[in-house]
């Protein structure tokens, strides 16, 4: 190995000092440049020639394969230089490289480790979080709500975008603030809160529509590449970066944050089922009341029984009246019974009279308020639907001029034209075929006058450990309870047919083979697949080992008639026995002492 040292001066207003060597064979060297005098601003000491002696030669540039990354900083215009110890990895495949630039700065300061870039103040800062806010919260729950109505009396506060206030703060963090000084965790958010001693207080109600924007796309994190081409000099200025926004959407709508919720969001539909409260007394206080409809007039009874099924349009009842008199006045009208607070609308139609010695009753047979749209209330007529209509379409023009409403809970479909007509029918009648040719039932409401399409069995036999039951009765209020059994054939598949418009469709339940087929179904309403699968899970439900449970119950406040359709879960133990409800009876009677006994009896249908 050879040294060859180098004594270089350098004088001002001349060129800096040319140093030339030739190896004539090739060896080790080392070169050590010394300068004795100082180094000139803008002005190289040193020219390193490689090759050719006449003219300089630049070397070849790396190629750049890989960014490994700056594990230092990079002071970019500013006037003081901090000493940087690992300056640069640059998009080579060398790990490391110690070498010190200073680039176009006035003066080196020494510093440890820092970055400088457009802040403020910062001051020993161990655990921080800075967010673009001035105030901040500190309580143990809270849920500040946008509220416009008042709340007099709160048990709980749940304050959400109120002007809470916090005294004592346990739990800080700063973001995006001007200072940060000595906070061990500060949380500022972007609201100025105010709060008191409050546990958890809720406000709700309905709130303006307003303006709500969105980002179509949502912001993601991205890359800056900077590329150098060309020395910095001072009088370049400043540095301009320019971004793209991302599309953003405004619509006029509730407020709910950056989920649409008016329009394209379903709202949440969980069902509560009815379950009386289990106490150790029952305290019963039964009422009777009968009016007529008409004028308000009472009527006196001694005993009502009122019931309904799956198969009826309407309900049937009987009435014993307490005198001549008042059966004279409920005869051919429409009345009105009250039975522990709720309404049942019937018409009198039969009367019967019995006579003993000294004794003589006086009854009616009954029929609830929809019979008025059969006979002999309603004539018999004719349709055949004369443009495409939907099911409920067809329904809609069976109820016309009847001032009665319609709700469909079935799936609706289209019908072409001319594919359902029917042949002197009432619109009672002819409502309850349609619901039957779709496996459906009528529910029918007679204090409002509304006809509920629902299905026959809204949950399968099959599949009611799954379900949610809309009633629950516990043994404690249970006063009688009975069960029996029919045997039927099982099937696990139907075909279900329309006719010269209709669908042909195969009808199987899931998880079967579908090879024990019930007896073809052909009906003129079966002109689409939803049709003919809300028929076919019908006639599924309805074939199989059947257990008939009879229940008496009572008739509570918190516990309204069971009407035909709904799921019945029976509690025994921890255990929940679950079937659909198939009619329903309602009895009352006053004794001679003049005690009221109410109940009701309901029979449900399970599969075995």
């Amino acid at each position: 190995m050879n040294v060859i040292k180098f004594l270089l001066g350098h004088t001002e207003n001349k060129s800096p000092v040319s140093v030339r060597f030739k190896v004539d064979e090739p060896a080790s060297y080392i070169v050590k440049v010394l300068f004795d005098t100082p180094h000139k601003l803008n002005e190289s000491p040193l020219t390193i020639r490689f090759g050719n002696d006449t003219e300089p030669v630049d070397p070849t540039l790396p190629f750049l394969q890989a960014n490994i990354g700056i594990e230092s900083d990079l002071s970019w215009l500013n006037p003081p230089l901090t000493t940087q110890g690992k300056a640069f990895a640059w998009q080579t495949e060398s790990v490391k490289t110690e070498f010190e630039t200073a680039f176009s700065n006035a003066k080196l300061v020494p510093a440890g480790f820092s970055l400088g870039w457009q802040t403020i103040a910062l001051v020993t800062a161990q655990n921080v979080v800075k967010w673009g806010n001035s105030g901040y919260v500190s309580n143990v729950i809270q849920m500040p709500y946008k509220i416009i109505t008042a709340i007099e009396y709160n048990e709980k506060d749940f304050n959400w975008l109120t002007q809470l206030d916090v005294e004592q703060t346990e739990l800080k963090a700063l973001w995006n603030s001007s200072e940060l000084l000595k906070t061990a965790r500060e949380l500022h958010w972007h609201i100025k809160p105010l709060l008191e001693s409050r546990e958890l207080v809720i406000h709700y109600g309905e709130t303006d529509k307003e303006y709500i924007c969105y980002w179509r796309n949502h912001p993601f994190k991205g890359y800056v590449n900077l590329e150098f081409t060309a020395p910095a000099t001072v009088q370049n200025g400043r540095l301009v970066m320019r971004f793209n926004n991302p599309d953003k959407v405004c619509y006029w709508g509730l407020p709910g944050g950056l989920v649409r919720g008016d329009d394209d969001v379903p709202t949440i539909d969980r069902k509560i089922p009815i379950e009386p409260q289990i106490r150790n007394t029952y305290i019963m206080q039964p009422t009777i009341n009968c009016v007529r409809v008409s004028d308000d007039l009472k009527i006196l009874i001694n005993s009502v029984n009122y019931s309904i099924s799956r198969g009826q349009f309407s309900a049937t009842a009987n009435i014993k009246f307490c005198s001549r008199i008042d059966f004279d006045r409920a005869l051919g009208h429409e009345l009105k019974i009250s039975i522990n607070g709720y309404d049942f609308y019937v018409i009198c139609e039969q009367p019967s009279i019995s006579n003993r010695f000294a004794n003589a009753s006086y009854s009616a047979s009954c029929r609830s308020r929809f019979a008025l749209l059969s006979n002999p209330y309603a004539r018999a007529t004719n349709y055949a639907n004369p443009t495409a209509k939907t099911l409920a379409g067809i329904m809609s023009d069976i109820l016309v001029n009847t001032g009665w409403s319609l709700d469909n809970k079935m799936i609706d479909y289209p019908i072409p034209t001319g594919a359902f007509t029917y042949t002197n029918l009432t619109p009672a009648a002819s409502l309850l075929s349609v619901a039957k040719s779709v496996g459906a039932i009528l529910d029918i409401n007679d204090a409002t006058k509304t006809v509920s399409v629902v299905p026959a069995w809204p949950v399968m036999p099959w599949d009611t450990a799954n379900a949610v039951c809309d009633v629950i009765l516990n043994d404690s209020i249970i006063l009688e309870h009975s069960s029996s059994q029919t045997i039927s054939q099982e099937h696990n598949a139907v075909f279900v047919r329309g006719e010269q418009q209709g669908v042909a469709c195969k009808i199987k339940r899931a998880g079967t083979l579908g090879d024990q087929f019930a007896n073809d179904v052909v009906d003129t309403l079966i002109t689409h697949n939803q049709a003919a699968r809300q028929r076919g899970a019908c006639e599924l439900a309805n074939s199989g080992k059947k257990q008939n449970t009879t229940i008496r119950t009572k008739l509570l406040d918190d516990l309204p008639p069971i009407r035909p359709g709904m799921l019945v879960g029976i509690t025994h133990t921890d255990s929940v026995f679950k079937a659909t409800c198939d009619s329903m009876t309602i009895n009352a009677s006053i004794s001679d002492q003049g005690a009221i006994t109410v109940s009701q009896t309901i029979q449900v249908v399970s599969n075995v």
